[in-house]
């Protein structure tokens, strides 16, 4: 790494924080000024993260929150890994690709609100979370996939079968370190859409302890301090979680 790109990795955590110091001040005096003409007041930072500390120091609140993760992610890995099946499909057979490409984009064009809403028809809503972030999730990483694959240069998958390189080596040593930067964007592109879809689908069907309910009962209560406290919280587990994806991406590639 040269000296430029050195300081410039140190520098990063300091303009990371700077950047979120500039923004909470622009929510603040921004709330100032904005509340001065409203009946109800936009919550200031130190109320919102007042009750943001208050909230962690209720047992059913991480209760609520385990329900909301377990609802995530189980709609993010399996929607990761079919994507990741049908990604692979649609590449080696044009007539998966053909048949299955209309849905695909439907998927895509189809606003989140009406998904939900129609799948609520017929899911229950404690499934309906995880659902609906697995139709968010699957097109994502479907489609990186099928880029990935794509990218592929025939050329060196030729040159390791002539230094005879089993089909398992061809495809760990060659195609999956091509295939895998586009595969790690659409997984970390994926979970910040599984968060903001699944969130949406619990704050629409209301699952019992949820933090969509939570959303949802705050809003109804008219309490909009516990409403940013609780949005805080999205937020927070949302960047967490993309945090840990990227990790664990770093510790399978040594």
């Amino acid at each position: 790494m040269t000296v430029s790109g050195m300081s410039v990795k140190k520098q990063k955590p300091a303009l990371a924080a700077g950047s979120v110091i500039f923004w909470i001040a622009v929510w603040h005096f921004g709330a100032l000024a904005i509340n001065k003409k409203l009946i109800l007041k936009i919550p200031l930072p130190f109320e919102t993260f007042k009750e943001f500390i208050s909230l962690c120091g209720e047992k059913s609140f991480w209760q609520t929150v385990s329900v909301s993760v377990l609802h995530i992610l189980l709609g993010f890995v399996l929607g990761a890994v079919l994507g990741v099946v049908f990604g692979l499909l649609s590449e080696k057979y044009l007539v998966f690709r053909a048949f299955t490409s209309p849905v695909n984009h439907l998927v895509k064009t189809v606003p989140v609100a009406a998904l939900i809403i129609l799948a609520w028809l017929w899911i229950p809503s404690s499934v309906l979370p995880s659902f609906i972030s697995f139709l968010m999730v699957l097109p994502i990483v479907w489609s990186h996939t099928a880029s990935g694959v794509k990218a592929i240069d025939g050329k060196l998958v030729e040159m390791a079968r002539v230094y005879s390189l089993s089909k398992r080596d061809i495809f760990f040593k060659v195609k999956l370190p091509l295939v895998s930067p586009f595969l790690r964007a659409g997984c970390t592109t994926a979970l910040s859409i599984a968060w903001k879809s699944g969130v949406a689908a619990e704050v629409i069907s209301s699952p019992t302890g949820s933090l969509g309910a939570l959303l949802n009962g705050a809003k109804t209560s008219i309490n909009y301090t516990r409403v940013f406290a609780v949005t805080l919280t999205v937020v927070l587990l949302s960047v967490a979680f993309e945090k840990i994806l990227k990790l664990l991406w770093k510790e399978q590639k040594r």
